[in-house]
């Protein structure tokens, strides 16, 4: 997850300019730490404490020099734009998943995954994080057509039928990809098709995973 608004990972921090799946630093062996330290503490916690807790539970984490997992926080939501990389990757039915958790059933589902990689940039008002404008209609929505990309929608509204901007970052533009690269690639070309009056955006999303690639 990008943090800073501006390309290079600088300038204000925002709720996040874009992110990627799967996260190359996650190794197998840093998965079972976050599982060991992380995860499950939390949830024999939580069982301990009599916190009967169903739904989303969204870990921010760290991973330091050494592989350590640190909590930055946890959210009672799907994360973003973290989840929408996921999400389209996600091949299984997330209607069935949620229903299981609320049956208590979970544990009989399994989650199938694309093995590609996804990428999300996040398209924005200018001025986010500061003062920005709405209202803006926006266009070309309609010529991302392509089974490699999708269009989430964050800040928007219709008005008379127009689909126009309604608040700070206002769409999650994800393409798929055998790469990080070629993820990023298909994500840009749909970007490149959708105009607003003042759009931003980085070009830059996934920079250092690109450049592990292609070490």
């Amino acid at each position: 997850d990008h943090k800073a608004r501006d390309e290079g990972d600088v300038g204000p921090n925002t709720g996040g300019m874009g992110a990627y799946s799967p996260a190359p630093v996650v190794t197998p062996l840093i998965e079972q730490k976050i599982m060991d330290l992380v995860v499950r503490p939390t949830l024999e916690g939580m069982r301990r404490d009599g916190a009967n807790y169903t739904g989303f539970l969204y870990a921010g984490l760290m991973i330091m020099d050494d592989g350590t997992p640190k909590v930055i926080e946890f959210n009672c939501r799907m994360g973003d734009p973290e989840t929408q990389p996921i999400m389209a990757r996600l091949q299984s039915d997330l209607v069935a998943i949620c229903r299981a958790t609320l049956d208590g059933t979970l544990a009989d589902e399994r989650a199938n995954w694309d093995k590609r990689a996804s990428l999300g940039v996040v398209m924005a008002a200018g001025g986010y994080p500061g003062p920005y404008a709405t209202g803006k209609q926006i266009s070309g929505l309609d010529d991302v057509r392509s089974n490699s990309q999708k269009v989430f929608h964050a800040g928007t509204a219709e008005v008379e039928g127009e689909v126009v901007t309604s608040g700070g970052r206002v769409l999650c533009v994800v393409g798929l990809g055998d790469s990080v690269a070629e993820a990023a690639d298909e994500a840009y070309a749909a970007v490149d098709m959708i105009r607003w009056d003042d759009v931003y955006f980085r070009r830059d999303i996934g920079h250092r995973a690109i450049a592990r690639e292609t070490a």
